[in-house]
C-alpha cells in the first residue's frame, strides 16, 4: 500500500515530466454575449496528460505548489494557451487563470507574457487575467499596485469565482476589475431560488453602476440562461452554451437562437405596454403530474423544491387541474390527512377548474381574470396553453413583477402630459413589427391648426386638447382594434400601430369622434364662426379654421427594403396631402416592398 509520502513523490516526478516535455493540453470554453449570442471571449483551461494522476487542473496546480514550481507551470499553461489560440482568436478576448500568489513572483514581472504575445502577433489588450476570489490576499496595498502595473500595460482583470470565497467585496473595491465572474454556486438553479436571484440582481446593478461587465459561470440549463438574461447579465459561460474544446469553436445556431429570443422577450417587457405583451412570453416550465399520481409523490416533489410551486396536473398534454401547495399541506395536516391522501390519486383534492389561458392572451387581460377569481383561488398559478396543449405556468408573483416593471418602464419613457409611450418605445415597437411576418398598419395622427388654438386660448387649454386627443385615440382603438400600440411622438403628433383589417374603420371612428368632441374646446362665438383669429409667425392677425385631424396611414404588406427612415419619409408625403384638404380626413398608402 502506497502511503501519502509515496503518492506525493510520484506526483512530483509526474509534474517534472509534464514540465520538461510540455505535456499540457489547453482547452477553450466560449464566453458568450447574452444579447447577441456571439462569442465575446474564450477562457483558456489547462489539462495534464490523459490518464495521468495530474490530469485535472486542481491536482496539477496543487502539486506545483507543493513542489514550489507554480510559476513554471503557470507560464507553461499560459504560453501554450496563447500559442494554440494565436491563429483563431482574432479580435476576441482570451481569459487566462492566474493564481494571486503568482503575481508576487519576480518572474511574472519580467514581461515574459508581453514578449510571448508579441511573438504570436497578439496584443496585451486581448488578454484578461482571471484572479480567483477563493485565493487569500494578504496585503491589498501590494496586490493592488501589482495589478495596476498590468492594467497600465492594457491587460484587463477579472475576479473569478465571485461569491465562492472570502475576499468578497473588499477584493472588488480594491482592484477595480473590468469583469466579475459569478461563481457557479450563485448560478446553479437560480430560476428556482428567489434569494439567489436577489443577490445576483443586486450584483448586476452594482457592476453596471461601476462600469464593470458581469459574467455568469456554470450555466447548465435553459431556464438558468433565460433568467440570467432577464436579470441583465452581460456574458455567460457553461456547458449549456458550449463545453471546453481543444479548438476555439463556435457555439450552435440553436443556442444563439435561444439567447436572441430570450433577450428579445426581455426587451418586449422593458419597452412594451401591457396591451401588447402576451402571457406566453413570461411562462416558466415546471414538472407536471397526471391526475392518477398518488399524494406521497407530490409531497416528495414539493419537499425537493427550494421555492414552493403549485402542482400542475396534466393528462395527455391537456391541463386538467391544479393543486395549491398550501391547500395540499393543510389537507395533510388534518386528523387523517396522511392516510387519506398519500396513497390515493391527486385528482381527489386538486382544483378541477384552474385558470387556463392561451399563449397569445395579453398580460392585462390575464391579470384581470386572475383578480376576478374567488378569494381562495386568487394566488393560484395561471396555466398557459398553446394549440390547446400545456405550455407553461405563470405565478401570481411573476405576473405582479412583470406588470409593475412594465408600468414603471412605461412611466419612465412616457409623455408626462398624456402618459402615452414616447419615442424610444415607438421606435422599438416599429422595429419589432418590421421583424414579424404579419402585415400591419401605421397611423400617423396630426392635429391641424393646433398651434393657432394654442396661441389664442393659451398653453393650459392646448394641453387639455392634447390629453383629450390621447384619451379619444385610446378609447377608439380599444373599441375597434383587437391589438394596438399608441404612442405620443410629441406636440400634436401621435402614432398608432394596428392590424391591417381594421384600418379604415378605426380611422373613420377617430375622425368622427374628433370632429364631435373638439368643438367644446371653443367659445360659442368661435364655434358659430367656424374659425378663430390668431397671430401668424410674422405677428399678423389671421383667420384660422377650427382644429381638424389628418391621418397619414401606411399599410405595410411586405417588409423588404423598408426602414424607419423611409417609413417616416413616406408618412411625411402622405401627411402633406392630408393637410392640403381643409377637413378631417385620412389617406391610406399601401407599401408592398421595394
Amino acid at each position: 500500500m502506497i502511503g501519502r509520502e509515496g503518492l506525493l513523490l510520484d506526483e512530483g516526478r509526474e509534474l517534472k515530466k509534464i514540465l520538461c516535455n510540455k505535456l499540457i493540453t489547453p482547452v477553450y470554453q466560449p464566453i458568450v454575449n447574452l444579447r447577441t449570442g456571439m462569442i465575446f471571449a474564450y477562457e483558456a483551461l489547462s489539462r495534464g496528460p490523459e490518464g495521468s494522476s495530474l490530469y485535472h487542473p486542481d491536482k496539477l496546480f496543487a502539486a506545483a505548489k507543493m513542489e514550489k514550481c507554480l510559476w513554471q507551470l503557470d507560464y507553461l499553461c499560459r504560453s501554450m494557451a496563447i500559442s494554440h489560440a494565436e491563429k483563431s482568436i482574432n479580435d476576441r478576448e482570451l481569459f487566462l487563470n492566474v493564481d494571486a500568489k503568482i503575481l508576487y513572483d519576480n518572474n511574472f514581472h519580467q514581461g515574459t507574457t508581453a514578449r510571448f504575445l508579441k511573438q504570436c502577433n497578439l496584443n496585451t489588450k486581448n488578454i484578461v487575467f482571471e484572479i480567483s476570489e477563493k485565493t487569500a490576499v494578504d496585503d491589498y496595498e501590494i496586490f493592488r499596485s501589482v495589478l495596476k502595473n498590468y492594467q497600465c500595460q492594457n491587460y484587463q482583470i477579472a475576479i473569478d469565482d465571485f461569491g465562492a470565497g472570502y475576499s468578497g467585496l473588499n477584493l472588488l473595491v480594491q482592484i477595480s476589475p473590468q469583469f466579475i465572474k459569478l461563481d457557479i454556486g450563485l448560478i446553479s438553479n437560480i430560476d428556482k431560488n428567489y434569494v439567489q436571484r436577489s443577490v445576483v440582481k443586486a450584483l448586476v446593478d452594482f457592476a453596471h453602476a461601476a462600469n464593470i461587465k458581469i459574467i455568469a459561470e456554470g450555466i447548465e440549463r435553459k431556464e438558468e440562461l433565460e433568467l440570467l438574461i432577464e436579470l441583465g447579465i452581460d456574458y455567460g459561460q457553461g456547458f449549456f452554451l458550449a463545453k471546453p474544446k481543444p479548438r476555439l469553436e463556435e457555439i450552435s445556431d440553436c443556442v444563439v437562437g435561444q439567447i436572441k429570443k430570450a433577450y428579445e422577450n426581455k426587451e418586449i417587457i422593458s419597452m412594451n405596454t401591457l396591451l401588447n405583451i402576451t402571457i406566453g412570453k413570461i411562462i416558466i416550465r415546471q414538472d407536471t403530474f397526471s391526475s392518477d399520481t398518488p399524494g406521497y409523490i407530490i409531497l416528495e416533489y414539493l419537499k425537493s423544491l427550494k421555492e414552493p410551486l403549485d402542482v400542475i396536473i396534466v393528462d395527455e398534454t391537456v391541463p386538467v387541474g391544479i393543486l395549491n401547495h398550501n391547500i395540499f399541506y393543510q389537507q395533510l395536516a388534518t386528523a387523517y390527512g396522511m392516510s387519506l391522501y398519500c396513497n390515493r390519486p391527486i385528482r381527489l383534492i386538486m382544483d378541477k377548474n384552474p385558470l387556463v389561458v392561451d399563449y397569445e392572451t395579453s398580460i392585462e387581460e390575464v391579470a384581470q381574470k386572475a383578480l376576478n377569481r374567488q378569494a381562495r383561488y386568487m394566488y393560484d398559478s395561471i396555466i398557459v396553453v398553446r394549440d390547446g396543449k400545456y405550455y407553461g405556468t405563470v405565478t401570481i408573483k411573476k405576473l405582479l413583477e412583470i406588470t409593475t416593471k412594465v408600468k414603471l418602464n412605461s412611466a419612465r419613457h412616457a409623455s408626462p402630459l398624456t402618459g402615452l409611450p414616447g419615442n424610444d418605445a415607438i421606435e422599438w415597437n416599429l422595429i419589432h413589427c418590421l421583424k414579424k411576418d404579419m402585415p400591419f398598419g401605421v397611423i400617423y395622427v396630426d392635429i391641424d391648426n393646433f398651434k393657432a388654438y394654442n396661441d389664442s386660448y393659451g398653453f393650459e387649454a392646448g394641453d387639455k386638447v392634447l390629453v383629450a386627443a390621447a384619451k379619444l385615440l385610446n378609447e377608439t382603438l380599444c373599441k375597434y382594434a383587437d391589438k394596438f400600440f399608441l404612442g405620443h411622438i410629441g406636440g400634436d403628433d401621435f402614432i398608432a400601430i394596428i392590424s391591417v383589417d381594421k384600418i379604415t374603420t378605426v380611422c373613420q371612428m377617430i375622425i368622427d369622434s374628433f370632429d364631435c368632441k373638439t368643438k367644446k374646446f371653443y367659445s360659442p362665438e368661435d364655434q358659430a364662426n367656424k374659425y378663430i383669429m390668431a397671430h401668424d409667425r410674422k405677428e399678423n392677425m389671421q383667420r384660422y379654421p377650427l382644429m381638424t385631424v389628418s391621418l397619414a396611414v401606411i399599410r405595410i404588406n411586405k417588409k423588404a427594403g423598408i426602414t424607419l427612415t423611409n417609413l417616416a419619409s413616406r408618412a411625411a408625403v402622405i401627411k402633406k396631402k392630408c393637410k392640403a384638404v381643409m377637413v378631417s380626413n385620412f389617406i391610406v398608402d399601401v407599401y408592398s416592398g421595394e
